[in-house]
């Protein structure tokens, strides 16, 4: 025997995975294959799985083959572990070493070397290299010590062509592997179509040496015997094409074998922070910083030893947040603060209301040196580096919005606004004569006004008895006492004070006449 079937599985290109732990013929003795439970890694975190000692072959998922591997990735993680129950291989001459013989082919049997003695499709010859017995096959070697035999074919172009077949003893309900080597006798783009079968049935799926000659790949396929006690193993040739479909078969086996698999799932949970963007801001307009995870719950743990995920900053400094996750990973982020000394703008007049033409003088209190821009009414007036006052004479009667814009370089500024209300003409005046008799003319006994702020009325009758006080610009006279009830018809007399915008103050009297 040449090989066993150790070399065989390491290379494999169709792995049976099995859904239960064990197969029938092991004995339960067998040490116990336990990757351990599903979990959960942080990025960066590496995770070493084990399988024990005490097995002939390791087949990892990753295609490793010794007892373990470290996995820095997220997958489905398997082994399966395989331990001989005799080393014996049940084919006979499976490693071709005794010549033509102990199994069958539908192909023609070519004895002796010749360049041309497999020319024809159907040919098959047991040798040391493909090119002695066809001028166009590559000088390969056997799969196993260099200078010993192989099968070596010109494929047939008919379909289901078998190409080997042996009949062995087997035992029920026992686990095999039906495994061969193969390979091109030439570079080809259409290579030979293989199948295992046993007993008639195909097992595994088709399989195709490598296109590049003399390059031996390992195929196999698991079978249960189940009640069988004899097995007819054959490899089947599916290419139907004429040219390139020519191949090297070596080391032969069906060896029974107990095995044990188990898989772990390996999931890597990726968190991430974001702090946010740079923050630049005034002092008096305050900004808060609020982290963000793309992992729910996620806990955050500023440098600043807050524990909420939004904080206000109150120094220029560097900011950092820790998220950690509810499996423990964690990922940190930072952010740039910058805060900038806020100013205030402050300025005064001596009245908010002037009679026209009037100057006067807007005092600039303001604290902190900047750029100050005066505006009226949103128009700039003036625009100066220093702590310089405001003069404006008004011409005109009207309303006039003055405004101190305050800035500095730094991007900060504050403004204030001051209502001037400029007056051409100060008057009051009323009528002597109404008729509160609710025909909606002349119901009511009231001051005509210009520029008026606060206006206090009081009425007497002709014994000098007050009636009614009136106390607003707003109210008037309806003929009513202070009960409510009307008042006769007749002449009454009356008092009043006021004040204008410019704090002039008018005092006068009269009579009123009132007829129903």
């Amino acid at each position: 025997m040449k090989n066993r079937l150790i070399y065989l599985i390491l290379t494999c290109t169709t792995c049976l995975i099995f859904s239960s732990k064990a197969f029938a013929q092991c004995s339960g003795n067998e040490p116990v294959v336990f990757l351990g439970n599903d979990t959960i890694l942080c990025q960066g975190q590496s995770l070493n799985l084990t399988a024990p000692n005490g097995y002939d072959v390791y087949s990892w998922s990753t295609g490793a083959t010794n007892t373990g591997i470290n996995v820095n990735s997220a997958g489905t993680y398997s082994v399966e572990t395989i331990l001989f129950s005799g080393n014996d291989n049940l084919v006979v001459n499976g490693n071709f070493e005794a010549g033509n013989t102990g199994f069958t082919s539908s192909y023609d049997f070519v004895a002796n070397p010749d360049p041309q003695a497999l020319w024809d499709p159907s040919t098959y010859a047991v040798g040391q290299s493909p090119n002695d017995f066809h001028s166009n096959f590559s000088f390969c070697i056997d799969k196993t010590t260099g200078t010993g035999m192989m099968y070596i074919a010109n494929g047939a172009s008919s379909p289901n062509t078998i190409i080997w077949t042996q009949t062995i003893a087997v035992d029920p309900n026992t686990n095999y592997n039906f495994s061969a080597w193969a390979s091109s006798v030439e570079n080809t783009s259409d290579p030979a179509v293989l199948q295992f079968f046993v007993n008639g049935t195909q097992i595994g799926n088709v399989f195709s040496p490598s296109t590049t000659g003399c390059t031996w790949g390992e195929f196999f396929n698991l079978w249960n015997s189940g009640t069988s006690t004899s097995a007819v193993i054959s490899i089947v040739n599916q290419n139907t094409e004429p040219s390139g479909n020519d191949f090297a078969l070596d080391d032969i086996s069906f060896v029974p074998y107990c095995t044990n698999t188990d898989a772990i799932q390996v999931t890597y949970e990726t968190i991430s922070v974001d702090a946010g963007q740079d923050l630049s801001f005034c002092s008096d307009f305050p900004e808060s910083l609020s982290a963000s995870s793309n992992v729910a719950n996620a806990t955050f743990l500023w440098n600043t030893n807050e524990t909420t995920n939004t904080i206000v900053p109150t120094l220029s400094t560097n900011y950092s947040v820790t998220a950690t996750s509810t499996n423990g990973c964690s990922a940190s982020d930072n952010v740039n603060v910058q805060i900038k000394q806020s100013l205030d703008a402050e300025f005064s007049s001596s009245s908010t209301a002037v009679l026209v033409p009037f100057t006067t003088n807007f005092e600039n209190s303001s604290s902190q040196n900047a750029t100050y821009s005066w505006y009226i009414n949103d128009s700039l007036m003036l625009t100066t580096v220093n702590y310089a006052d405001f003069i404006h004479t008004f011409t005109s009667a009207g309303d006039y919005s003055i405004k101190l814009l305050v800035s500095s370089i730094n991007g900060c500024s504050d403004s204030m606004n001051l209502t001037i209300t400029a007056n051409d003409v100060e008057f009051l005046e009323t009528a002597n004569v109404f008729t509160p008799d609710a025909d909606g003319i002349n119901d009511f006994y009231q001051f005509n006004m210009e520029n008026i702020k606060t206006l206090s009325l009081t009425i007497f009758n002709r014994w000098g008895q007050e009636i009614k006080q009136i106390s607003t610009i707003s109210e008037n006279w309806d003929g009513t006492d202070v009960k409510g009830d009307n008042v006769s018809p007749g002449i009454y007399f009356y008092t009043f004070q006021a004040t204008s915008a410019t704090e002039n103050e008018l005092k006068g009297q009269g009579f009123i006449h009132l007829i129903r």
